[in-house]
């Protein structure tokens, strides 16, 4: 991240530095990473194999997350993200907590309603919640529909996501990825394809075609 700033050392702040794409800037490490089995292997049990890859992720945090979900997928569609957290994190620092369930949307809908009122931004420990603590070298696997928050305060963690998809089979999941697509920050960037095994040529496919050729 520092290598990402120009050489210049992140500042401690309240706030989330991010860097995205992150792979780029440590080649060598980091392809090694999207090109492991283990966590290819993972993904495909989940999505199928004809996974999509979508964007890497550096994070460094200080704050506590309210509660939330990232995005709402078009049905039969599925996000997942891929979290290594660099800290030890745990139930009362850092770590995330996820409401099992709230992918689906009857009880996400209701998760709407409460925390779009006045109660917005709200770190509640919900009952049902469950902390999914980790160390350095575990993989935290999730689905982005799914209501998490990071309960507490002054919670210094980085973390490395990599974002996953199905791949698309409608128009509307096709939509729905592409826009995700950052053309003016691409996601995908020369040096994914440098080096690129078949296997990762086959995830790197759809957007490729999609979004990086097309600028």
């Amino acid at each position: 991240m520092t290598r990402a700033n120009g050489g210049v050392p992140w500042q401690h702040a309240p706030q989330t530095h991010v860097v995205m794409p992150f792979y780029r800037n440590n080649t060598a490490v980091y392809h090694r990473m999207l090109d492991d089995d283990r966590i290819n292997e993972a993904v495909a049990d989940l999505l199928g194999e004809a996974f999509v890859f979508g964007v890497s992720a550096g994070h460094h945090r200080w704050t506590g997350l309210a509660w939330h979900h990232d995005a709402v997928v078009p049905e039969g569609f599925t996000h997942l993200k891929v979290v290594f957290y660099l800290d030890p994190v745990r139930a009362d620092a850092g770590c995330l907590t996820l409401l099992p369930g709230s992918h689906h949307a009857p009880l996400r809908e209701r998760m709407e309603r409460w925390y779009g009122g006045p109660d917005a931004g709200d770190q509640a420990d919900w009952p049902a919640a469950i902390p999914m603590e980790s160390d350095p070298g575990d993989a935290v696997i999730f689905n982005v529909n799914v209501y998490h928050a990071v309960l507490g305060k002054d919670l210094d963690r980085r973390a490395i996501f990599i974002n996953y998809f199905t791949r698309p089979r409608t128009p509307e999941q096709e939509q729905h990825l592409t826009f995700l697509y950052n053309n003016d920050n691409p996601y995908y960037t020369p040096e994914l394809f440098e080096d690129a095994t078949p296997k990762r040529m086959r995830m790197l496919s759809f957007l490729k075609e999609a979004a990086y050729d097309s600028g």
